[in-house]
């Protein structure tokens, strides 16, 4: 072997060995500090955030007007308008019934069919615009006519009822079917006698006796009476005058011969009106 050629196997040799080495031996690496391990932080739960209450206005209720405050009078009239009620009676056996607990006469004299009188004491006591010893027998067969002598009535309506000191004695000979009541109207409260006059109908006509009872908003007057329309006398409140229609009401029914016929008529010789002194009213 040449020189030349034991040169080359000695540097083919060197290049193998350097190889060996490196594929062997890690390359060193620079050493890290250690990481320092930083403790994760605990995971706190957030509170929950209290709702906080808010206040929603409501809408505001529709006012409710005051309830009107009713005067001392307007006070009476209600209560006499609840008095009159309690002498409802729809047919004749209960209005005689009533008539009975009025308590005016006796035995089989006590009935409907001539509790006028009587009644009217007995609504105007309870309505607290008569003394409550106020006697309903006194009223009974009232007769107030000044052209028959034996009758005392009006002396009676003074002493017992209505004394002339506080009340005002009015006497209307005009007919009540014809009368104004719109000009001249009536209050709770005013008693009426209604005379008839005799020989201007073939049919009995009767005198009779009633209290208002109440007035309404519209001017009508109206009155809890013992009436008979037909069916016997019986106890129920009614319209006396429409102040805006003259042909509507009890005063035109009773004044109307072809209505009341032989239930008989009053009212047609007018009526004697007791009303109470503006002095007298508490």
């Amino acid at each position: 072997m040449s020189s030349r050629n034991l040169l080359l196997l000695l540097l083919c040799l060197l290049v193998l060995s350097a190889c060996a080495v490196n594929a062997n031996t890690p390359s060193p690496t620079a050493s890290l500090p250690p990481a320092t391990k930083t403790p994760s932080p605990t995971p706190t739960a957030s509170p929950t955030p209290t709702p906080t209450s808010t206040c929603t206005p409501l809408p505001s209720a529709t006012p409710v007007p005051p309830t009107p405050t009713l005067s001392l009078n307007q006070q009476r009239e209600a209560g006499l308008y609840e008095a009159s009620l309690h002498y409802l009676a729809d047919t004749a056996e209960k209005a005689d019934l009533v008539a009975r607990e009025i308590n005016f006469a006796s035995g089989p004299h006590e009935s409907a069919d001539n509790a006028c009188g009587p009644l009217t004491v007995a609504i105007l006591r309870d309505g607290n615009y008569l003394p409550e010893d106020a006697n309903p027998h006194e009223m009974w067969l009232l007769c107030p006519r000044e052209d028959i002598p034996e009758c005392h009535g009006l002396d009676i309506l003074d002493q017992y009822f209505f004394p002339r000191s506080d009340y005002d004695y009015i006497r209307i000979d005009e007919s009540i079917g014809s009368y104004d009541w719109a000009k001249n109207p009536l209050q709770p409260g005013d008693w009426l006698y209604l005379f008839v006059r005799k020989g201007i109908s073939k049919y009995d006509g009767f005198d009779h006796m009633l209290v208002v009872t109440r007035v309404d908003e519209r001017g009508r007057a109206y009155s809890v009476t013992n009436i008979n329309k037909g069916e016997g006398f019986v106890i129920q409140e009614e319209l006396l005058y429409d102040p805006r229609r003259a042909a509507v009401g009890l005063f035109s029914e009773l004044t109307n011969d072809q209505l009341r016929k032989e239930l008989g008529m009053t009212g047609t010789a007018g009526f004697l009106l007791i009303r109470a002194k503006a002095s007298s009213l508490p």
